[in-house]
Parts: structure tokens; sequence; C-alpha cells
């Protein structure tokens, strides 16, 4: 999921640990959410959007993704399984 983490803590001049020790978790975790190699629970997203003063939709984009979301693939396996 994009996001606009790293030019919000940019601003704010925060590092990514600082960042990370204000919401809880750990410098990897939030480089990790930068890069879009990890999506953060709700209530880290909340959390982080707390410490912009900003709501979540402006901290991160929700937009279509070319790969199938994990609601869609779950759905797709259950009907699988009840097809059996």
């Amino acid at each position: 999921m994009k996001n606009r983490i790293r030019e919000l803590r940019e601003q704010m001049g925060l590092t990514q640990e600082q960042l990370g020790e204000m919401v809880g978790t750990s410098r990897q975790a939030i480089y990790a959410i930068e890069t879009e190699k990890f999506e953060p629970s709700i209530w880290l997203a909340y959390d982080i959007s707390n410490v912009f003063e900003c709501s979540i939709e402006e901290v991160f984009i929700f937009e279509e993704s070319p790969r199938k979301s994990r609601a869609e693939s779950s759905r797709r396996d259950s009907q699988w399984l009840l097809d059996k």
C-alpha cells in the first residue's frame, strides 16, 4: 500500500527509529512500511497517522493493486474448498 510516511516523517524531522519508538514498533518495521514491503495493522496505521496529526487516508493511499487482495484470495480459496 502506498503511503506518505517518509515525506511526513522528514517534514517533522523524525528518523525511522524515532517514529518507531513513538508508535511502539521497530525502525525496521517503519522502513518496511515506507517501502511498501509490509502493510501495517489498522491500529499501527492509526497510531502513525496520529503522530502526523492526519487522518489515515492522508497517510496511506488506498489504490487498486495489480495484486489480488488477501480478502479476494481468501474468498477464492474458501470457495474452492466448498466446491470439493
